[in-house]
């Protein structure tokens, strides 16, 4: 294999998490080069996680060498591309709870080394969650009194992976808090995931009530996969939510079960805490927003991808069909899952949607 294009596999899990999520992968900044070698040493399905976490190492020495030379920017980015590689050796390899366990808390370790030179500035929070259950965020801010972006990971992507692409939202003078709440990234270690995510977001915003530094009366929500359905469910039962933003989320995450890859069945029974398939079936059937979108009275704007492979574009559709305030849906043809195949298509139009209500009188 020698580009992007060569990268297919003969192991049928391997073969399925390249067609499902590689788009993912160059999106959110992993070098060609490091998927090619690293999918190349990769035999079976069982070898992704420990070699991703091989490649991971390289740029931890790159880190450490640029530290010691005093290269705080190349340091930082080095241990940034450090934790975005350990991420991808754990979030999906949850058939392995020691290597999942290990490569999640080298993804924080190395996210945390990354911070010191970090720009724009990146400060790590402790917030209060629900049931006396602790939530983790990372917020940055381009002023005082900025309006807040609160940005909502998916299934098993983390604050880490979505604070990264803070910059944009900031550059529209949205500060940005990327949150892991119950049964996400650094979380799950304590947690699971649950239907009702409003309870997440009520703390986060009772937590940013007591800053000085932002204005908690200017909030609005970004999610992305089953962060789309934690959006708009939360905006509906949290009328402190000004805006928000969906993309690629389930109305009805069980009506999707049959269709979705293995290993994204088997990463819900992981950070739902499941026993068992049968057991993570029926606890997906609760992640639906039927009954729930009569209250979201405030404006929504909903993106899907017309070849989501994971969510059908009509569940799109239909969030936005049955919200109560005004609602968009913005149907990106060709996209895959996540729309990270085409993200200028949809990426900028949100932000400057969600600027456009936050920053309103």
């Amino acid at each position: 294999m020698t580009s992007a294009q060569d990268l297919t596999h003969a192991d049928p899990v391997v073969r399925e998490v390249l067609e499902t999520w590689l788009p993912r992968f160059l999106r959110g900044g992993t070098a060609v080069g490091d998927l090619v070698d690293t999918v190349a040493r990769v035999r079976v399905w069982e070898d992704w996680g420990k070699e991703w976490m091989a490649t991971a190492a390289v740029h931890e020495r790159l880190a450490e060498e640029a530290e010691a030379e005093g290269r705080t920017r190349t340091a930082s980015a080095e241990w940034e591309t450090a934790a975005r590689c350990h991420h991808l050796a754990y979030f999906l390899t949850t058939h392995d709870a020691g290597l999942h366990d290990q490569g999640l808390r080298a993804m924080v370790r190395s996210h945390e080394r990354s911070i010191a030179g970090a720009s724009p500035p990146v400060e790590k929070v402790e917030i209060p969650g629900p049931d006396g259950i602790g939530m983790l965020g990372l917020l940055s801010s381009p002023s005082p009194g900025a309006p807040v972006a609160i940005v909502l990971p998916g299934l098993d992507s983390t604050k880490e992976t979505r604070h990264g692409s803070r910059g944009g939202w900031m550059a529209r003078g949205m500060a940005v808090l990327s949150l892991d709440g119950p049964g996400q990234g650094e979380v799950s270690q304590w947690s699971t995931a649950r239907p009702d995510y409003e309870v997440a977001i009520s703390a986060a915003i009772d937590w940013l009530e007591g800053r000085t530094d932002v204005d908690a009366s200017r909030i609005g929500l970004v999610g992305s996969s089953l962060g789309g359905y934690y959006a708009p469910r939360a905006a509906a039962h949290e009328p402190r939510v000004r805006a928000t933003v969906a993309n690629c989320g389930p109305y009805d995450w069980a009506a999707c079960w049959d269709g979705l890859p293995v290993v994204t069945r088997n990463a819900f029974q992981h950070y739902s805490g499941a026993r068992s398939p049968e057991e993570a079936k029926e606890l997906a059937a609760g992640f639906s927003l039927e009954g729930h979108l009569d209250g979201l009275d405030r404006p929504l704007i909903v993106f899907h991808g017309s070849e989501d492979p994971l969510i059908p574009w009509t569940q799109g559709e239909r969030i936005a069909g049955e919200a109560a305030g005004p609602a968009e849906f913005v149907l990106v043809q060709g996209g895959n899952h996540g729309i990270n195949n085409y993200p200028y298509r949809w990426i900028p139009r949100a932000q400057d949607w969600l600027a456009h209500h936050l920053m309103e009188d």
